[in-house]
């Protein structure tokens, strides 16, 4: 019975953090109300209730399965690089994840907007960001990196993305694919030019 429960209640989740992450792209994080959600997604504001008690519920709700995305996308990515293989080699998978993190879509900007509005007030909601940006960080320093060169690293992802959400970015599209391509390629070489 909870197993059916759970197929019957997961479309409609999946629906109201659709309408939520379609709600902050198109206006704004300032527009996520939990009753504009429920008429974006087309169900009853008890029904959204049911599911999201609260604001910081359907905040959370977002995080999470941004957070479930860039996995997904991340293990995709490595896959692809590593073909045949059963478990691709770290760099791949570092590489992979800070590509899907790079990754140009409305949808992930607009869960990086309503985050950073959520945070504001309740600095707590990102914290499973924050354990998730640890684990990156330390999975770049396993890579016979330098602490300080992977965390310039880190950082200089973290800033390409929080400069593009906020609308400051000053590249140019080529500007930022090579920009992207070198963060890529520094990931891939580890210590073999740095040691030189």
């Amino acid at each position: 019975m909870a197993a059916l429960e759970s197929s019957l209640t997961a479309p409609c989740v999946e629906r109201l953090l659709d309408a939520a992450e379609r709600l902050v792209a198109d206006r704004g994080a300032a527009h996520l109300t939990l009753d504009a959600v429920a008429a974006e997604a087309g169900v009853s504001k008890g029904g959204l209730l049911y599911h999201f008690p609260s604001k910081l519920a359907l905040l959370q709700g977002m995080v999470k399965r941004h957070i479930e995305d860039l996995d997904a996308r991340a293990s995709s990515g490595a896959g692809a690089r590593w073909a045949g293989a059963d478990e691709p080699p770290a760099r791949y998978r570092v590489a992979a994840r800070l590509e899907a993190s790079l990754a140009k879509s409305s949808a992930h900007r607009a869960v990086g907007a309503a985050m950073l509005a959520a945070a504001a007030g309740d600095p707590s909601l990102l914290e499973p960001c924050r354990a998730r940006y640890r684990q990156m960080l330390d999975e770049v320093t396993e890579l016979d990196l330098d602490f300080e060169e992977a965390a310039i690293l880190h950082l200089a992802v973290d800033g390409l993305m929080i400069s593009e959400l906020l609308h400051l970015s000053p590249f140019s599209a080529d500007e930022r694919e090579r920009v992207v391509g070198a963060i890529l390629s520094r990931v891939m070489k580890g210590k073999q030019t740095h040691d030189r």
